[in-house]
């Protein structure tokens, strides 16, 4: 069985964002990351704030991923690079406060098997997938 290292940090993020909260933005707009739409306006539903708005919890999802897998390989607007840490790629999502950064490492700890993770890891170590027996 393999881990998708994006889909990880998605589930961290989302998590910091209240996905498993029903009362939460997050959970409400159906948008894991609470990503903004850069798009001409009306391409795309957004409430008040300019965040996206999705049908479903799994074209959010899909979304998540295919927007946070741009940041990391450094071919998105937010100007990040491979070799930008977490805490870069947090603070593009809004997570700047230490205790939201220290949450979202010790999530990636444990759902990767995988200590050595802090938050000035390099985002080239989420390209790819963690194989592992369970």
């Amino acid at each position: 069985m393999s881990v998708n290292k994006i889909e990880c940090l998605v589930d961290a993020i989302s998590k910091i964002n209240g996905g498993g909260n029903p009362e939460s933005d997050c959970y409400l707009l159906r948008n894991p990351l609470l990503i903004r739409s850069f798009a001409r306006p009306g391409k795309h539903e957004t409430d008040v704030q300019g965040r996206r708005v999705f049908t479903s919890w799994l074209s959010g999802y899909k979304a998540a991923l295919y927007d946070c897998e741009l940041k990391i390989s450094g071919n998105s607007r937010a100007g990040l690079k491979s070799t930008d840490t977490l805490t870069n790629l947090l603070g593009v999502y809004g997570i700047k406060e230490p205790g939201g950064i220290s949450n979202i490492v010790s999530f990636l700890r444990r759902a990767l098997k995988d200590q050595d993770i802090t938050k000035d890891t390099s985002l080239s170590y989420f390209q790819g997938v963690v194989s592992e027996k369970f």
